[in-house]
């Protein structure tokens, strides 16, 4: 195509489009446990102790979930109110993170990894999936809100660092951002983009098809991805241009304030790191008797939490034979009373490895439900 061509269409098969229904059967690389569990997850309650077979069945989770809570409303929706502001948050999220405040309300939570200009479609759909779900509780009488947490202490970057699409010869297209904007072992949200943004968002518009949406689309991208921007920021402020309408609250774990109020969860994981990892290696061997693989490798010196250097690269720490903690790259060694009492005075130098991220979610949101992707239902698990 080289002229606009209208972008709009009243069904798929208009536009050229073939619609069929794919099982996760015929996906590569399912686990069986996540096949599973979507055959008939309750099954499964074993491994997944709240598991329901229906959305409507969530209600009957809510004085658990409510009961459970122990981290200041107030303070967390101030911080929430605070980033979702700087992101162009609309009145809908900001009364959103209001109903947050209040005793009785829940969250229903997804998320994914700060991808270059959203990254996969994907990313849209478990956003809309959570916004889906907190209406439908609302509906029935239940105060609920929808949260997106990015991953932005995920260090991967070269998984987020490139958007596919189709381009305007129908062929499978990519861009890339520089992946020298990353040092080894940094989170992504700590990443800042630099001048070539801005290529590669033009690059991005000159394989795309043009359609009367281009220009809007273009002036949305550019007011996203600035020089000088972190890559969550970046990613949320894209997000929220979306899906702010949908009252979406956005979360990024990196906030000084959210680790503040993660702090005692941090403590008390260091504090029993021994016993949470002979508990993840209990599970490993559950899983397999019961015909499964270990999700997550865990090994009975393993720490639950990443220690984050002077530059802000994360490293994991290993229990040596003499019963304290140190990571390969320094010699240093911690007990895991000095590591938790350094989780409480200085949380920022730390952050969840894949076991316990969802329990600090959990920690800092009433999260009634979680829309993960098969990954991540598979080590949940675990």
């Amino acid at each position: 195509m080289s002229t606009a061509e209208p972008a709009c269409y009243s069904t798929p098969e208009e536009s050229g489009l073939r619609v069929e229904t794919l099982p996760f059967e015929r996906v590569p690389h399912m686990t069986r446990l996540f096949l599973d569990y979507q055959a008939d997850p309750v099954a499964l309650r074993r491994f997944y102790p709240s598991a329901v077979r229906f959305h409507h069945e969530l209600q009957a989770r809510v004085p658990e979930v409510l009961a459970a809570q122990q981290v200041d409303r107030n303070r967390l929706a101030d911080a929430l109110a605070a980033m979702n502001a700087r992101w162009g948050a609309g009145q809908e999220t900001l009364a959103n993170i209001n109903l947050l405040r209040e005793s009785d309300s829940i969250a229903v939570v997804s998320g994914q990894q700060a991808g270059l200009f959203t990254g996969p479609l994907y990313t849209i759909y478990k956003a809309l999936s959570a916004v889906k779900l907190a209406g439908c509780l609302r509906q029935r009488g239940t105060k609920a809100v929808p949260v997106f947490w990015i991953a932005a202490e995920d260090h991967d970057f070269a998984e987020v660092a490139l958007a596919e699409f189709i381009g305007r010869d129908c062929q499978l297209k990519q861009v890339n951002a520089n992946t020298a904007l990353h040092k080894e072992g940094q989170p992504v949200g700590h990443v800042h983009l630099d001048e070539s943004i801005s290529g590669v968002i033009d690059q991005l518009f000159e394989l795309l098809p043009a359609s009367e949406f281009s220009d809007d689309m273009k002036t949305l991208v550019q007011n996203a991805w600035q020089p000088g921007r972190s890559y969550s920021e970046a990613f949320a402020t894209m997000m929220t241009s979306l899906l702010g309408s949908h009252g979406l609250i956005f979360l990024n774990p990196l906030d000084s304030e959210l680790k503040q109020l993660a702090a005692p969860l941090y403590a008390t994981a260091a504090e029993r790191a021994p016993e949470i990892a002979a508990a993840l290696e209990q599970r490993s061997r559950d899983l397999e008797a019961a015909g499964y693989h270990a999700q997550v490798l865990a090994t009975a010196n393993s720490f639950p939490l990443f220690l984050h250097d002077e530059s802000g690269a994360r490293h994991a720490l290993t229990r040596g034979e003499n019963g304290k903690y140190r990571t390969k790259e320094n010699a240093t060694e911690y007990t895991a009373q000095e590591l938790a009492a350094m989780a409480r005075e200085t949380p920022e130098r730390f952050s969840p490895n894949v076991t316990l991220r969802a329990v600090v979610q959990d920690y800092l949101l009433p999260t009634i439900a979680y829309y993960g992707g098969a990954a991540e239902i598979a080590y949940f698990a675990q």
